[in-house]
């Protein structure tokens, strides 16, 4: 019974002054409502790059070249005949205008490759056909689009046939890629592929920089990427220090580490705003322990014991810290859903709004602890003056 008549005493000193309780925990709803956001964001974009990366397969695998190098089309033709190799393909990143009916068209990927580049990436046609080995020789002006490319083409109607003007040169659309995310840097929805030996004929050159590998099988990814490494050593001639190979788990793993870290980062950022409104509840518990010296020596008068005043004291705090803690829970998954639906990827945990509540409750216990204290260790006849 004295505990829950200390309890309710506790609560009704917390709303006497409601404007006061109001600002101190206002401190702590932005501090929590910060760290759910930030972490929440942070999660979920983690695992929108899992999901878009997966998507595309675990069994494909890039490789780069760098610091001057470049690959060839016969290196590419000898990675293909490697036994652990599925498909293999060129790409080679072009810097030019596209446009439509002399509209340039928004961002765009714009590649040349070669009629097995769906293949290596995973990629599936939506409609119409993939480059052919008729086009790569005898150097055909056709492309195949991503599924926003041919939407901002078409206008809603049908994007095969279309022209598309490349640099001045006129090229048909020959296919549609479906939307299967993002991944290794390409965006399906903005692809625009055209063959490799047109891009030279156009005076880009022959040779590329990037190269994708397609796993014969799911086993066989470590071993294509361990063949594809030796092959551009031995064969391409390729320093050790100028390329890189990695499989889509590798990147998967990289970019969770950064994602991680970032999260932790944001979520120590807004931490800080934690430990100013603890600092806020103390300032206001000590205070109230001013204002109330008289009340307190009256209770010590009365035979209250010391921990009973610590107790009512600390409960105050803790109320003040639980309201501010359930406030901020609440405003942050509320923000949170709210940024959400706006565009960005928020995924909030059980774990993260269980570790808000926890520290919510630890900053009232911490930062009451002396206000508490110093109003149970009060003299009562120093009080009652």
């Amino acid at each position: 019974m004295k505990l829950l008549q200390i309890l309710r005493e506790s609560f009704l000193n917390v709303m006497r002054n409601k404007l006061r309780t109001a600002l101190t925990m206002l401190g702590l709803v932005i501090g929590i409502a910060s760290v759910i956001i930030l972490v929440g964001i942070g999660d979920g974009s983690n695992h929108q790059v899992s999901q878009k990366i997966k998507s595309l397969g675990g069994d494909v695998i890039s490789a780069y070249a760098y610091n001057g190098s470049n690959m060839t089309y016969r290196d590419i033709e000898g990675i293909r005949s490697l036994d652990s190799v599925g498909a293999a393909a060129p790409s080679k990143s072009l810097s030019a205008n596209v446009s439509s009916n002399h509209r340039k068209l928004g961002q765009t990927s714009l590649t040349a490759s070669d009629e097995n580049y769906l293949e290596a990436r995973n990629l599936k046609l939506l409609s119409g056909r993939n480059l052919s080995i008729a086009d790569r020789v005898n150097k055909s002006k056709v492309c195949v689009v991503g599924e926003k490319v041919a939407r901002e083409v078409s206008r809603g109607g049908e994007a095969l046939g279309t022209r598309l003007k490349i640099d001045g040169d006129i090229f048909t659309i020959v296919g549609v890629v479906k939307s299967q995310g993002e991944s290794m840097g390409l965006n399906t929805d903005d692809l625009v592929t055209i063959p490799l030996t047109t891009a030279d004929d156009m005076g880009y050159g022959s040779d590329f920089n990037k190269a994708y590998v397609k796993a014969a099988d799911a086993d066989s990814v470590n071993a294509a990427k361990k063949d594809t490494e030796s092959f551009l050593a031995n064969e391409a001639h390729l320093k050790p220090s100028s390329f890189v190979v990695n499989t889509q788990g590798e990147l998967l793993n990289a970019g969770a580490s950064v994602n991680q870290t970032m999260s932790a980062l944001l979520g120590g950022i807004a931490s800080i705003s934690l430990i100013v409104a603890g600092v806020g509840v103390m300032n206001v518990m000590l205070v109230s322990v001013t204002e109330r010296i008289r009340e307190i020596g009256i209770k010590k008068a009365l035979g209250a014991r010391k921990i009973d005043i610590m107790g009512q004291f600390l409960c105050e705090a803790l109320i003040i810290s639980a309201l501010g803690g359930a406030a901020g829970i609440a405003g942050g998954l509320a923000l949170g859903y709210a940024v959400g639906s706006a565009g960005l990827a928020f995924e909030p945990s059980a774990g993260i709004v269980g570790i808000a509540a926890v520290t919510s409750i630890a900053i009232g216990l911490i930062f009451g602890l002396l206000p508490s204290y110093r109003a149970a260790s009060l003299n009562p006849i120093e009080a009652l003056k």
